[in-house]
């Protein structure tokens, strides 16, 4: 349906696309990964028109431009008008619909997503995953073909991530989908393809199995590390301990664990800073292993002259104590001048 040939694009002398080619086929599901700043809202933005190339092409199958409708991170409600205006102003201004045909339309959106009973509200008396419901049928009642959604469910609490995933759902066997997102769950779910983004062009391309279980590239394997795990940066004592512990039942929520694991989590990983120095920093990598049900924490610091995890030069007899409590694997290594602990959490305090 659409292919983009050597596309490049930059801003202000950053090149964000760099030589990128890639083919979206219809009736297909496709996801774009990659870290910040590696092009896939530009991309996004480019397919739907809104950006100029500086060169490439993209090319439409007949040489007829398909109707593309385009979901932003922000949502990019129109504060100031209702749901259902939200929804007949492009209908009625780009269309010609008349005011009762556009309703019409927009309340069966509403009521396909399960909101027609929020038409009369605004923006801001909708919870995110309302709002970015409301966004998806805004987009559909233009009628689109290929329908590109940028970080779908990025910010979104697990039910409001749930409600949104559902609707997504239901629009993969209905239209195409590109879908930018961090998301390996939803993706494994929702996507047909997936295409890994990497200095501005496709560093691999191909189904969700070959992506995600056997990726070729280096590039492609250490983006899906820090995708699957948490990673954090401790600079200082006065690190902010709220949100790591939200960052922790985020990342518990994305495997499926309750609140009860979630705790148990936030406490392995409390009791753990209590044993390394942290007036120099340190580094957090918490992972899913694979094993469904087990986790490994390790914390990295630059100091290797003291064993944490010793009772006899260890900074804290009792959180030592509990971690060995916690933890069916507690061990130290020192790698150059990194100093690691290593803990494997007790799989059956996860469940």
């Amino acid at each position: 349906m659409i292919e983009l040939k050597h596309v490049y694009k930059s801003f202000d002398g950053c090149q964000v696309l760099n030589d990128l080619s890639l083919k979206l086929v219809e009736g297909e599901s496709v996801c774009l990964f990659g870290s910040i700043g590696c092009g896939k809202s530009t991309l996004l933005r480019c397919l739907a028109g809104l950006e100029q190339l500086d060169s490439g092409e993209i090319v439409f199958s007949g040489g007829e431009r398909p109707r593309i409708g385009m979901i932003f991170q922000q949502f990019n409600l129109f504060p100031f008008l209702t749901v259902l205006h939200n929804l007949t102003l492009a209908p009625k201004q780009v269309l010609g619909m008349s005011t009762a045909e556009a309703e019409r339309i927009a309340m069966a959106q509403l009521d396909s997503i399960g909101l027609a009973h929020k038409s009369h509200l605004f923006p801001h008396e909708l919870s995110a995953g309302q709002q970015q419901r409301v966004a998806i049928a805004r987009a559909l009642v233009m009628k689109p073909q290929i329908l590109l959604i940028d970080e779908p469910l990025s910010s979104l609490d697990p039910i409001s991530r749930g409600e949104v995933m559902d609707v997504l759902r239901k629009l993969k066997s209905e239209i195409t989908l590109v879908i930018s997102t961090h998301d390996i769950q939803a993706a494994s779910e929702l996507a047909d393809r997936i295409a890994i983004l990497d200095e501005g062009y496709i560093c691999e391309d191909g189904s969700v199995d070959e992506v995600l279980t056997s990726p070729r590239q280096e590039a492609t394997r250490r983006l899906l590390s820090y995708m699957r795990d948490l990673h954090y940066t401790i600079e200082s004592v006065q690190f902010d301990r709220p949100e790591l512990n939200s960052r922790i039942e985020q990342f518990c929520s994305r495997y499926g664990l309750n609140a009860k694991a979630s705790r148990y989590v936030q406490l392995v990983v409390e009791e753990s800073l209590n044993l390394v120095p942290l007036e120099g920093g340190a580094r957090l990598q918490l992972a899913k292993m694979n094993d469904d049900m087990r986790m490994m924490l390790d914390i990295v610091t630059d100091e290797a002259g003291v064993l944490y995890a010793d009772e006899s030069t260890c900074r804290d007899d009792l959180s030592l104590s509990i971690l060995r409590g916690l933890c069916d694997v507690l061990e130290e290594r020192v790698e150059g001048s990194m100093h690691i602990l290593h803990m494997e959490l007790s799989k059956a305090r996860l469940q």
